[in-house]
């Protein structure tokens, strides 16, 4: 590993070694997170798909698989903390590394926001529903934040079995929900419906719409990557969790989707569309008292994967600050906890201060498909800039190894199949507020593009720094990583 002037190698580093194949996979699937996507991001998709909400999933998942092999595929023969930052410097060099860190970041840090934040608003709207109990959500919000915060702070190993057991039961309860819708079809449905292209509004452009939030949905698979430095067969261990956690989202997702649409009634998919939480309407009706699971589920998986975003996000960070392309204090690590604290308390301001200005700005109501939206943006810039970073990569640095298919079919497929989801986004032209979110995405490209030119004339050695920062070597078969060598 290069040292940089600002760090020697007495200085604390991250924990060697702590985490094997399934917490790396739990670390996938949380960072995606299942139950808050399937609560909120499931109207949201039948919207635009109706009850053909299991195909702009499939589709979905075939999509993200092209970048699910990218990003493993760098993972095997670079294996770094910087995840993105690292893997688009080399291959599209630093400038383009910096611009596509970016995006990552925008992406890394709204998507979690807006599920914790709206999770604070759905509390305290159930605590007024069920019990007349005024708390403000803005102040539920700040909590939830500050468990995330002190979870992750306090070292890799506690916030990994909190994101394991929470995933664990997250997971299980909502495949329970799903087995009951099957069971108790609504009202009209049919067993077939989800699977006629016909019965979308706008057919099969209404399926490519429903990609747009299926797409975010399954973001996130790549969460294993920036902990490659804590990992164990790093080479190995990381690639493999990235596609295991893709792949097992992807199915769970196309299932439930599927049971929802049978749950509510295959006929009536827009006003499951238009309803505000149409799973605690049929918590209520299937399971009685025992709705308390579903909210039970959102809060596991809200907290969830407010931790695994935070252990992702703050080691890139880290590795940023290492470089110099951040201030060095993101560069830092905790003498006691082994965590960069300063990266990870930035971030949770961060998240905090965007929720509390589009709830106080807007409406709290629209938390979480306003940030959603902008992250989606941010995560198909990032997803296409990747795939088109292996292609270069792989011919420059590693061409006794170079694959057509592996190394530029897939990722091009990949990058193609974003480019329809990506025009969705913005015609026909989103209702308000949703149709500023690409102004404000665009805006925040650009302040960080002038970001990049101060760092030229300021720190022009730190862009170059990035490429190689963090970065480890295959040193066996088994997928043993050499940190000290890049």
């Amino acid at each position: 590993m290069t040292a940089d002037a600002s760090n020697s190698p007495t200085d604390p580093q991250l924990r060697r070694n702590a985490l094997g194949l399934p917490e790396l996979v739990l670390q996938g699937i949380t960072h995606i997170a299942p139950a808050s996507n399937m609560l909120f991001a499931f109207p949201i998709v039948a919207l635009k798909a109706g009850p053909d909400m299991p195909l702009s999933f499939l589709l979905a998942t075939i999509a993200c698989f092209f970048t699910g092999n990218t990003v493993a595929q760098f993972s095997r023969y670079m294996p770094s903390s910087g995840g993105y930052y690292s893997f688009t410097s080399r291959g599209l060099g630093s400038h383009m590394g910096f611009v596509a860190t970016w995006s990552y970041l925008i992406y890394d840090f709204l998507g979690p926001a807006g599920t914790l934040g709206f999770l604070g608003y759905l509390i305290s709207d159930t605590l007024k529903t069920q019990f007349a109990l005024s708390v403000p959500w803005w102040l539920l919000a700040s909590a939830i934040f500050a468990i995330v915060w002190f979870l992750t702070r306090q070292g890799i190993r506690l916030s990994m079995q909190t994101t394991a057991l929470l995933g664990g039961i997250e997971l299980l309860i909502m495949l329970a929900l799903a087995i009951t819708f099957l069971i108790h079809p609504g009202p009209g449905s049919s067993y077939l419906a989800p699977l006629r292209p016909s019965l979308a509004p706008h057919q099969f452009q209404g399926i490519i719409a429903g990609m747009v939030l299926s797409v975010l949905s399954l973001s996130g698979f790549e969460g294993p990557v920036p902990l490659a430095q804590e990992s164990r067969r790093a080479a190995k261990h990381v690639g493999q969790a990235v596609l295991f956690s893709l792949i097992a989202i992807g199915v769970f997702y196309i299932f439930t989707s599927y049971a929802s649409a049978i749950g509510w009634g295959t006929a009536n998919m827009a006003a499951f569309a238009n309803n505000p939480n149409p799973y605690y309407d049929l918590g209520h009706a299937l399971w009685g008292a025992g709705w308390w699971f579903v909210l039970l589920a959102l809060i596991n998986s809200s907290i969830a994967v407010g931790l695994a975003c935070t252990n992702s996000a703050s080691r890139v960070m880290y590795t940023m600050g290492r470089a110099g392309t951040l201030p060095a204090r993101f560069g830092t690590i905790h003498p006691v906890h082994q965590t960069p604290a300063f990266a990870i308390a930035f971030q949770q301001l961060f998240g905090i201060g965007a929720v509390l200005l589009v709830g106080l700005l807007l409406r709290p109501e629209f938390i979480f498909g306003f940030l959603e939206t902008i992250a989606a943006l941010a995560v198909i810039v990032l997803y296409s800039m990747a795939n088109l970073a292996l292609t270069s990569y792989m011919r420059r640095v590693h061409p006794e190894s170079f694959s057509i298919w592996r190394h530029v079919i897939f990722p091009w497929v990949g990058t193609l199949t974003f480019a329809p989801v990506l025009f969705v986004t913005v015609y026909p032209v989103p209702s308000w507020p949703y149709n500023i979110a690409p102004y404000l995405y665009i805006a925040a490209m650009l302040a960080g593009f002038g970001y990049l030119r101060w760092l030229e004339s300021s720190n022009p050695q730190a862009l170059g720094r990035g490429a190689t920062m963090l970065v480890g070597s295959r040193s066996t078969t088994e997928g043993e990583v050499n940190w000290d060598n890049p």
